[in-house]
């Protein structure tokens, strides 16, 4: 039978560079740098989205996007904020609801993937989303996932499961997965879902499983195996083919021998492996999309019919029983 393989995206965006608020609040600065001594890129161009798109439609890459539903705590995808070009907005969204989400499942990351919300006055508290859900229970962290979700859904984008920001929720997993499931009842009827919380980049053993199985109700873990060698491209200016290629080795090589997707396929078990919507972005250069492009190309050439893309829901069915 064919492996299933799946690529996990996270800190999807529209028009912003989720990170550079990340290095902004880690250097106390407006004026973030990467660690080449660069400026991070505040923005991200419109139509970087359908650049992404074409690459999965022609490779067949399924797995998930995330999504921020109230990205870097500036305002709710389906309205905009200040200074946001409303146009491009709802561009960038059709063109996920259309042309990303027959590939990719989609989930919140949580609401802002920066500070935390406040659900009823909708300030920003002082605490980041990872550290707030530190302390919290089922009881606090169900509405603010169903928050999530419902903010989604307004703009046509309906989640299947829900990946944390950094490490959100790890302190208290348990809770944390009933919050998952009972916000995802909530919301829409989901009884049956999954989360994106854990990596572990190396070993072959296969660690994503379910977690909760209630009845006809089940929550799966669904646990990323591979780094995400497209992070460096942010780092450095080089664009080459050959600089391309060689981040794509990382994955998988030419010939199919080398590479931890290859690891991973040596070993029998489904290759789930995860990256970041500004690790393709590349600091506005979109290597990292390029490498990504060529990784789905060799996946291909390499493999053909003997691993079929999935979704992460897909995946989660199987590991759970199916249906």
């Amino acid at each position: 039978m064919a492996i299933p393989i799946s690529l996990i995206i996270d800190d999807g965006a529209p028009l912003i560079n989720v990170f550079w608020w990340h290095a902004a609040e880690a250097q106390k600065t407006e004026a973030p740098v990467q660690k080449s001594g660069e400026p991070v890129v505040k923005d991200v161009a419109p139509d970087f989205i359908r650049d992404f798109a074409g690459v999965i439609s022609r490779h067949g890459i399924r797995g998930k996007f995330s999504v921020l539903p109230y990205p870097a705590g500036l305002g709710k995808i389906s309205e905009g904020w200040p200074g946001c070009d409303k146009a491009a907005l709802k561009s960038w969204v059709r063109t996920v609801r259309e042309e990303v989400m027959p590939l990719m499942d989609i989930t919140p990351e949580v609401l802002t993937h920066a500070k935390t919300l406040d659900l009823k006055s909708f300030a920003l508290l002082d605490e980041n989303e990872r550290n707030w859900a530190s302390h919290q229970t089922a009881t606090t962290l169900t509405p603010y996932i169903a928050a999530a979700l419902r903010m989604l859904n307004e703009a046509g984008l309906e989640a299947t499961g829900v990946t944390s920001p950094w490490d959100f929720g790890r302190e208290v997993e348990a809770e944390y997965q009933r919050a998952i499931l009972a916000a995802m009842k909530e919301v829409s009827g989901r009884g049956r879902t999954w989360y994106f919380l854990h990596a572990k980049p190396t070993g072959t053993e296969f660690l994503s499983k379910v977690v909760i199985r209630e009845g006809g109700d089940w929550l799966v873990s669904i646990v990323s195996q591979g780094p995400d060698f497209l992070w460096q491209t942010m780092e450095t200016r080089e664009t080459s083919a050959a600089y391309v290629g060689s981040i794509a080795d990382l994955f998988l090589t030419e010939d199919g021998q080398k590479g931890r997707l290859a690891e991973l396929f040596g070993a029998g078990i489904p290759i789930v492996f995860h990256t970041h919507w500004q690790s393709m972005h590349s600091n506005g250069r979109r290597t990292g999309l390029r490498a990504l492009e060529e990784v789905g190309r060799r996946v291909g050439a390499v493999w053909g019919t003997r691993v079929r893309w999935v979704k992460c829901s897909e995946l989660a069915a199987e590991i759970a029983g199916g249906a």
